[in-house]
């Protein structure tokens, strides 16, 4: 065997245990160049790259610690004090941090492009050519999709009549439909006033598909909006035969039908069916009987109900407050509506605009505008944005008062602060400047009304176009009058008279002849 060189390990050119240490605890075999770079025992691809920028550090007694702690870190070793309070390089101590990965941007996917022949039956004109064209569609087209499409149409323009016959052509095609198809015609059937032609489709469901809890309460409110809760409440046994188990959504249907027919005691004994048959209560039912309870004065009974909501575990919100502040406004006590805002945050439970409506119409039957006013400031320190419904009231109470300036500004105002008014706050505004006879600030409430996309009822114009015409306006006047004929509206033989004496009086050509050109059409 020949005698190891000097350099080598366990001569005197470099000590062994420096060897070991680079080899992460082991001796180093034998005959490795010193230029290649020390590997891992796991792999190695994590000590290249710190072998690498080791080698230029000039001192091996760091570059052998930085070598060793990496290694004992990885196999769990207790590193000796010794080792750890040698110095180590800045060049060793950056090396061993470990970059993040960078976070990609998520990216949402686009929708999926609309199939083209549901884009041809949405672009046909009329509901019956595009029901013939899926019918006469090749068999693959006879799906969910397209078939849903056509059923929607013909829903939304009442064509009820051609609902049960397209559905027959489609299950003797074999088209698959989905209990919520069934669940929207019955809705719209039940907004028709066709509880018999609903029940007529909910009877066509297992043709095609397994009852849901969306097509069991889609019937039941049907039956109850129509009358019908007899009806509606013998549906509750036959649910377990379609497959469908009642839950609180079921019973709250019924509660609402009871309750306008038979009041709080009916509504009562839903109710205790509900508990005995295991159902539990939902936010909703003790709402439905604490409005009724209300409507009929009983207000003791709805502080009990709100008592035993909290004893089975169902949290009051902001509505059922409502309710019971509406009771007491309705009974005169105003005090203790408003004292119930500050029980409602004692029972973590914060106040909302419906709570604020409530004392705002309370403090408008009674013409108190500074208390609307200072609950819509109220509302604004709790950082409750007052919408259009609140300002309604405000502006009402002024009206109702002569203050129509004020009113005026308030609407100034609303719009400044954020709110922005709807189609109701210009309307009740324009009303009430006719009724104080102050039509020129009318007009001008008008043309800000048309600006915004809304218009005037009927009866609005009538009287904004009368009152022009008698405090001799007669070209305002014809303005409203050319507005009203391009909406279709017809003034009656009154208005026509005034402005027929305006225009007249006026000795106007033009206002005439454009009198004339809105006349003889009519």
């Amino acid at each position: 065997m020949r005698a190891p060189r000097k350099g080598e390990p366990g001569e005197e050119g470099e000590p062994r245990g420096a060897a070991m240490l680079a080899a992460g605890g082991r001796e180093a075999p034998r005959g490795r160049p010193r230029h290649e770079p020390p590997r891992s025992p796991h792999g190695g691809a994590s000590l290249v790259g710190v072998g690498t920028q080791a080698a230029s550090v000039s001192d091996s007694a760091s570059v052998c610690k930085r070598l060793y702690v990496l290694s004992a870190r990885k196999r769990n070793f207790q590193i000796p004090p010794t080792i750890l309070s040698c110095p180590m390089p800045a060049t060793a101590a950056t090396g061993l941090r470990r970059r993040r990965p960078k976070k990609v941007p998520y990216k949402p996917k686009p929708p999926p492009e609309p199939h083209p022949f549901l884009l041809h039956l949405k672009s046909l004109p009329s509901p019956v050519a595009a029901a013939a064209a899926l019918l006469s569609a090749p068999r693959h087209l006879h799906d969910h999709p397209f078939a849903a499409c056509v059923l929607y149409r013909l829903a939304r323009a009442r064509l009820f009549p051609l609902v049960h016959p397209l559905l027959s052509a489609l299950r003797a095609l074999g088209a698959p439909l989905r209990p919520t198809v069934f669940a929207a015609l019955i809705d719209h059937l039940g907004a028709a006033s066709r509880p018999d032609a609903a029940a007529l489709v909910f009877g066509a469901v297992p043709a095609f598909c397994s009852h849901s809890a969306a097509t069991f309460h889609a019937l039941l409110h049907c039956l109850v909006c129509n009358g019908r809760v007899d009806a509606a409440r013998d549906m509750l046994p036959q649910a377990p035969k379609l497959g469908v188990r009642t839950n609180a959504v079921s019973y709250n249907i019924i509660l609402k039908g009871v309750c306008h027919r038979d009041g709080f005691a009916g509504a009562r004994a839903v109710l205790d069916e509900m508990l005995g048959r295991g159902v539990r209560p939902t936010v909703v039912t003790f709402n439905t009987l604490v409005g009724s309870a209300c409507r009929e004065g009983e207000l003791a009974a709805a502080e009990r109900l709100v008592d035993e909501m909290a004893r089975r575990g169902v949290a009051p919100n902001a509505v059922t407050y409502a309710l019971l502040m509406q009771g007491l406004c309705d009974a005169g006590r105003h005090d203790d509506a408003k004292k119930l805002m500050f029980d409602m945050e004692y029972r973590d439970c914060k106040p909302e605009a419906a709570n604020y409506g409530v004392l705002m119409a309370a403090c408008a039957r009674r013409g108190d505008v500074d208390g609307i006013r200072g609950l819509i400031s109220d509302m604004r320190k709790r950082k409750l944005t007052p919408d259009d419904a609140s300002y309604n009231v405000l502006i009402k109470c002024l009206c109702d008062g002569g203050r129509v300036d004020e009113a005026h500004r308030a609407l100034v105002e609303m719009q400044l602060k954020g709110t922005a008014p709807s189609a109701a706050t210009y309307r009740v505004l324009v009303d009430g400047c006719c009724e104080a006879g102050d039509f020129e600030l009318g007009l001008r409430v008008f043309n800000a009304m048309l600006a915004s996309g809304h218009f005037p009822l009927a009866r609005t114009f009538r009287r904004l176009v009368k009152g022009l015409g008698d405090d001799g306006k007669a070209e305002e006047a014809c303005f409203v009058l050319e507005q009203m004929a391009k909406r279709g509206m017809r003034l009656d033989a009154e208005g026509w008279q005034s402005v027929a004496a305006c225009v007249c009086s006026s000795s106007s050509t033009s206002e005439m002849k454009l009198l004339n050109g809105l006349a003889l059409p009519s």
